[in-house]
Formats: C-alpha cells, structure tokens, sequence
C-alpha cells in the first residue's frame, strides 16, 4: 500500500523544531519511560491531545516490543529494534512507526488495516470486540487490537507500507495523524 509520506524524510527532517520525538534503536522499559516523560513534557500544553499521542505511543511501541524481527543481544537481554516519530505542522501531529517484519505478515497487516480504514468509530469498537472474544494466533499478544485502538483514539484512516529489504525481511511503517485542538494554545 502506498502512502503520502516518506518516513526516511522525516526522519532527516528531525533537526527541525516540528520534531516532537524522534528515536530509533533497541526499545527497552527504561528508554520506553524516558520517551513517555519527553512526550508529556512537549505536549504539557495540549492535555487532551497528550493523551493521545501517548496512548498511540503505547501501542505502537508495543507492537515494536512485540513484534520486531530486529533484535540486538545486550547480556541476558534481547531486545528488539524500531524507530518512533512523532512530528507536527499547523494542524495535525504525525506519529510514524516503523520496524523490520518477517514477509510472511505483510499481507495479513495490509488486510487488517483495510479492514479498520474501513470502519467508523462504532463499526471500530464492534471490531474490537469481536477480535477480543476470537482465539489469539501463535504470533498475536493482543488479538490484533492495538492497530484498531490506534484508530479509535487517532479518528483518520492508517498510513500503512512496506519497504521489501529482501525475500524473507520488510521495513513494517505506520503513520497515524491526530488533529490539534485550536482552542488548548
């Protein structure tokens, strides 16, 4: 599926003050906190689109912690590898997430996220529930219900790609948008 953004741009662009965060390498609790203190403390001023933008970091973190195929051995440790972004302009933030995913899930990815782009918010809390109440797969530590809350709190359709490294890895990207509210400046 292609997209209107370009996440390697974005992520050169991150010198820029419309970076909110921009991290990528092993994802551990420590690092995971120490992004969630940066989120609240940049968007202090913006309380209920805080929540937002952490409530979408939580998920899309998960699903890194979850799910990447890039792992870096520290110790006892094995820790999987994802970049997170969240960038803003006049009127939306951007939240980008993007990790290294087995080819062998793309197709079962892209056809969740048609699903969910499909869907209105109560069609979306129908969905949740129905994928609550079925038997999670081998791969799932969810059921699948973090990209259909990620839509929920985001309102507006997922951004989805894959960038093919070879015949077995992809570069899995997610942009999510999240409108401003005006009136909290």
């Amino acid at each position: 599926m292609h997209t209107a953004f370009d996440l390697q741009e974005q992520i050169n662009q991150t010198a820029t003050d419309k970076v909110v965060i921009a991290y990528k390498g092993p994802l551990t609790d420590v690092i995971m906190a120490e992004l969630s203190r940066h989120i609240r403390m940049k968007l202090a001023h913006e309380p209920k689109i805080c929540r937002k933008i952490f409530a979408i970091f939580i998920e899309l973190a998960q699903n890194i912690l979850f799910y990447s195929a890039e792992k870096v051995n520290f110790g006892y440790r094995n820790d999987r590898i994802g970049t997170l972004l969240v960038i803003q302009d006049d009127n939306y933030y951007y939240f980008m997430s993007s990790n290294k995913i087995e080819n062998i899930y793309t197709h079962e990815l892209l056809h969740n996220c048609k699903v969910i782009n499909a869907l209105d918010k109560e069609g979306l809390r129908r969905y949740k529930r129905e994928q609550r109440s079925r038997p999670s797969k081998d791969r799932s530590k969810g059921a699948g219900i973090g990209l259909i809350q990620v839509a929920m709190i985001s309102g507006y359709p997922l951004q989805m790609d894959f960038y093919e490294f070879d015949e077995d890895f992809s570069l899995y990207s997610l942009c999510v948008k999240v409108k401003k509210n005006k009136s909290e400046k």
